[in-house]
C-alpha cells in the first residue's frame, strides 16, 4: 500500500492566495501513476486514492479573508483539527504575519506539530515559524524583501539564492510563487522524482530546477 499524507494548510486573515493555493494545487493534482493523473483532468472531484489529502485550518474555523479579498471557509479550527502529517504555513503582508506571530494559540499549535513528517513555509510564513524557535540552528529562506527580518532571529542561517531550503523535517521557500517549487520538492521527497516531474508537466510549470534547491 502506497503511503498517503494528510496535509494541513494554516490560513489566517490577509494571507496571500498563491501562498496556499499553489502548494494545494500541486499536492492535490499529484498521483501515483500517469493514468490516475490524467483521469483527474476529466473528473469533477478528485479520487480518494492519491498521495496527498489537503485540508485548511484556522484559529477559530470561521471564514477568513485573503490579502486580495477572497473569502475562504476553513475545514477545521485549531481546537478540532486532526494530527496532520504535513503542515504548511503560508505567508502574507507583514502586518498580517506580525499579528499571527503575536497569537500564542497559533504559535503553540505549530510547536506541538514539531515532530510531524514535514513542516513547510511559503514566503513570509518562515517569520511565523521563526517565532516558534523551531528554525533555531537550521538553514532557512524567505521572500527577498523579508530576509533582513529573518536574519534578526538568532541561530538561523539565512540563505537568499535558493527558492527551496530543507533542513531536517522543515522546508522553507523564498517567495509567493516558490510555494509551487516547495510542493513539487515535497512530492519528490515523499513520493518520487518521476511523480514530481510528471506533476510539474501537468501544471506546465517549467521552473522546477535542482539548482533552486538546498538541503541543510
Amino acid at each position: 500500500m502506497k503511503k498517503q499524507y494528510n496535509v494541513g494548510i494554516l490560513v489566517y486573515d490577509f494571507i496571500d492566495i498563491l501562498d496556499f493555493a499553489g502548494p494545494s494545487e500541486v499536492l492535490s493534482l499529484s498521483a501515483f501513476s500517469n493514468f490516475e493523473q490524467n483521469i483527474m483532468l476529466y473528473k469533477r472531484t478528485l479520487p480518494h486514492r492519491k498521495p496527498f489529502h489537503i485540508k485548511t485550518v484556522s484559529e477559530t474555523g470561521n471564514p477568513i479573508k485573503t490579502h486580495t479579498g477572497t473569502v475562504i471557509l476553513p475545514d477545521y479550527s485549531l481546537n478540532n483539527a486532526p494530527q496532520f502529517d504535513i503542515l504548511i504555513i503560508p505567508g502574507g503582508p507583514l502586518r498580517a504575519v506580525n499579528k499571527v506571530i503575536k497569537n500564542r494559540k497559533i504559535i503553540d499549535y505549530i510547536i506541538k506539530s514539531q515532530n510531524i513528517e514535514m513542516i513547510c513555509t511559503v514566503c513570509t510564513g518562515s517569520l511565523i515559524l521563526a517565532e516558534t524557535g523551531l528554525l533555531k540552528g537550521k538553514v532557512a529562506t524567505t521572500h527577498h524583501m523579508a530576509l533582513s527580518l529573518l536574519n534578526k532571529s538568532t541561530g538561523i542561517r539565512v540563505v537568499k539564492d535558493k527558492k527551496v531550503v530543507k533542513d531536517g523535517n522543515i522546508i522553507t521557500s523564498g517567495g509567493v510563487s516558490s510555494g509551487i517549487n516547495m510542493a513539487l520538492y515535497l512530492v519528490e521527497k515523499l513520493v518520487n522524482k518521476e511523480t514530481a516531474h510528471r506533476t510539474a508537466k501537468i501544471l506546465e510549470f517549467n521552473s522546477y530546477l535542482e539548482s533552486e534547491l538546498m538541503e541543510g
